[in-house]
């Protein structure tokens, strides 16, 4: 199999220049991600230390595990840059998608579980003394207003998000798409990963601010440790949702369909390629594309073969410059078990 490199042979000046136009356009999110979430867990620990409100801490806990994210996303982002030894011939980029899955596992244990079960807790005490039903209305208004002003913040960092991610799809001359879309298509660990938790957080805030709320309106503090132990569960959904796309990444998807058909074309139409007997696709991170292909050219020649191989490298990245390729081309003739791209 024949390796087609960078035309001038200097792959080098090739990784850097996919790292420049990587962070054109990754790490805002994160950063704002975690800048807006060190505020807001600082707000809602106060909160949830002088009302003691089980929402509001269920709601502390979830901003303390998504700065831990953010913080993990971004030494991951950090690592996957560094040079590789032999033992990683294709990079280190995947410890992006590592640490995409160690977030969900921390969303899971760290902000699901300890919620739910802080939740739990005080229902089964609310339910064996009665007198805890009782509420300090103005404790649980200053607990309300904190959801309303973190709620803002995570709105701007879930905004920051939708904004990085318009800009990724224009820079890919990729067709827009709805947020949910975008986050089931995206090879972005980083972009899936804070998506995830900006939403999280808003549906966790409402229902924390609808169980302050009715426990203020039927002065009943139940309704607050129902608040609380629907922010776990949300976590919890969330969390596995989250894992199972991140795990899908770190074992190795394919490009997209509209990736995949721009690929083809520039294969197929490329002088000398007769036939396109086969071709596998693997992101090795979300600008990095492992590219295997096997092709039917026009002469049986080795010399023609090589400069064949040549043109196709050169095709597929003039088709797609935003993408760092690996590619490898074998030449090979048709036959029933070749299966098509």
């Amino acid at each position: 199999m024949s390796e087609s490199r960078d035309p001038a042979g200097d792959s080098t000046t090739t990784n850097n220049m996919g790292e420049v136009r990587e962070a054109e356009h990754q790490g805002a999110a994160v950063k704002a991600a975690l800048g807006a979430n060190i505020g807001v867990a600082i707000a809602k620990l106060l909160a949830a230390f002088f009302t003691g409100s089980s929402a509001m801490l269920s709601e502390s806990v979830h901003s303390i595990a998504d700065c831990s994210n953010e913080i993990v996303l971004m030494v991951g982002g950090r690592f996957s840059k560094r040079k590789t030894d032999g033992d990683h011939p294709f990079g280190l980029y995947r410890a992006k998608y590592l640490a995409s899955f160690v977030v969900a596992t921390l969303l899971f244990f760290v902000g699901g579980f300890f919620s739910t079960s802080e939740a739990v807790k005080k229902l089964v005490a609310i339910s064996a003394d009665p007198a805890l039903r009782d509420v300090n209305r103005m404790e649980l208004l200053v607990a309300f207003i904190v959801v309303v002003i973190s709620a803002c913040l995570e709105g701007f960092g879930l905004h920051q998000s939708i904004k990085e991610a318009n800009e990724r799809m224009e820079r890919t001359n990729t067709p827009r798409m709805g947020v949910f879309r975008f986050w089931r298509r995206t090879k972005s660990a980083e972009l899936a990963s804070v998506i995830m938790e900006d939403t999280l957080a808003l549906i966790g805030l409402a229902f924390a601010g609808l169980g302050i709320g009715l426990a203020i309106a039927l002065d009943d503090e139940v309704f607050d440790a129902l608040g609380g132990l629907m922010v776990g569960l949300v976590l919890i959904v969330g969390s596995l949702l989250l894992a199972f796309k991140s795990g899908s990444l770190l074992i190795g998807e394919a490009v997209d369909s509209d990736t995949r058909g721009k690929i083809v074309e520039a294969v197929t139409t490329t002088p000398g390629v007769e036939r396109l007997l086969n071709m596998q696709t693997v992101h090795m991170s979300e600008d990095d594309i492992l590219l295997c292909v096997k092709v039917q050219t026009s002469k049986l020649d080795r010399d023609y073969d090589v400069e064949t191989v040549d043109k196709i490298e050169k095709a597929v990245r003039t088709a797609l410059p935003w993408y760092n390729f690996e590619i490898y081309v074998e030449p090979d003739i048709y036959s029933a078990k070749h299966v098509h791209a």
